[in-house]
C-alpha cells in the first residue's frame, strides 16, 4: 500500500469517527421542542392516578370501594410508612364520615410535584438555554426548572420544589428537592403525604411522532415510603393554547352546592403586590 493511500485509509477512519461522536453527541444533547403558544398538552387519558411502570414499585393506589362513599385511598399499602399509612388512614376516616375527600385542583391549591402532573388542565412550556417553565391552564400556576446548574445548598422549601434538569439522549431530566411540609401537600391525588426529604426526578420525552409526552418519574422519601417507587403520566397534545382560568372565581358557593364539609381555599391576607 503506498504511504498515500495509507493516509488516506486514516484521514477516512478519522472522520467517519468523529462523525459518529459528532451523531452520539447529538443523541446525548438533542432537545425535545416542548414550547408552542399555539398548542398545549394535556393528560386524564389514562385517569386521574399514576399508571405503574413495569418492574418498579407502584404508586399507592385507590382503595377498596365503598358504597355511598367518596374515593378512598389504600392506608394498606405496604410501601407506605407507619407516619404516611396513618396520614391516609385519617383522610379516609374524614370521607367516610362524610367530609369531601381533599382534591387540590378542586381547592384552588397547588398540586406539587409530581401531583400536578395530575391536573386536567392543559400545561405548556416556554424553553430557554437557562430554563424551562411549566405553566399550567389552571390558575397559571408555572414551575420553573433551571438548566445546567447544580442545587443550591439550602433551597428555599416551596411547593414545587426546587428543580434542576438538563437534556439527555432527546428526553428533559428533572431532579426536584426541597419542598414545603404542609397538610394539604400531597405527591397524587390519594393524600399520600411527604415529608421535607422528598426527591423527585423526572423524565420528559415526546413520543408519536412529537404529538404525546411520556412523563415518567420516580419518587424517594425515606420519612414516607419504604422503598422508592415509580410512575408515569401520559399527554397528548392539543391545538390551543391556555385560557385564563381563575380557580377561586369558579367555585364560589361550591359548599353549598354539595352540602359536605369542604377544605378552605387558600386565601392571601396580604397583597403580593
Amino acid at each position: 500500500m503506498s504511504k498515500t493511500a495509507l493516509r488516506c485509509g486514516v484521514a477516512l477512519i478519522a472522520a467517519l469517527a468523529a462523525g459518529a461522536a459528532a451523531q452520539a453527541q447529538t443523541r446525548e444533547t438533542s432537545i425535545p421542542n416542548l414550547a408552542s403558544a399555539n398548542f398545549s398538552w394535556q393528560h386524564g387519558f389514562d385517569g386521574l392516578a399514576f399508571q405503574r411502570v413495569e418492574g418498579k414499585v407502584a404508586p399507592t393506589g385507590p382503595g377498596p370501594r365503598v358504597p355511598g362513599v367518596e374515593r378512598l385511598a389504600d392506608d394498606q399499602n405496604p410501601n407506605l410508612t407507619p407516619w404516611a399509612a396513618s396520614v391516609v388512614h385519617m383522610h379516609n376516616d374524614l370521607v367516610k364520615n362524610g367530609h369531601r375527600a381533599f382534591s387540590a385542583q378542586s381547592r384552588c391549591w397547588p398540586g406539587g410535584t409530581p401531583g400536578q402532573a395530575l391536573f386536567l388542565q392543559p400545561v405548556s412550556f416556554i424553553q430557554t438555554p437557562q430554563e424551562v417553565w411549566m405553566i399550567s391552564e389552571r390558575d397559571h400556576q408555572v414551575r420553573r426548572v433551571y438548566l445546567n446548574r447544580e442545587h443550591t445548598a439550602n433551597p428555599k422549601p416551596t411547593w414545587f420544589g426546587e428543580s434542576v434538569g438538563h437534556y439527555e439522549n432527546g428526553e428533559l431530566v428533572i431532579d426536584t428537592i426541597g419542598f414545603i411540609e404542609h397538610p394539604l401537600s400531597f405527591v397524587d391525588n390519594l393524600n399520600t403525604p411527604h415529608t421535607k426529604d422528598l426527591h423527585v426526578v423526572e423524565r420528559w420525552k415526546l413520543t408519536n411522532g412529537g404529538n404525546g409526552i411520556e412523563t415518567t418519574f420516580t419518587v424517594e422519601d425515606p420519612g414516607a415510603f419504604k422503598a422508592p417507587w415509580s410512575g408515569v403520566v401520559r399527554w397528548q397534545k392539543i391545538n390551543r393554547g391556555i385560557v385564563e382560568w381563575a380557580c377561586a372565581e369558579n367555585n364560589l358557593g361550591y359548599e353549598q352546592s354539595f352540602e359536605l364539609p369542604e377544605y378552605q381555599m387558600p386565601v392571601a391576607n396580604t397583597p403580593d403586590f
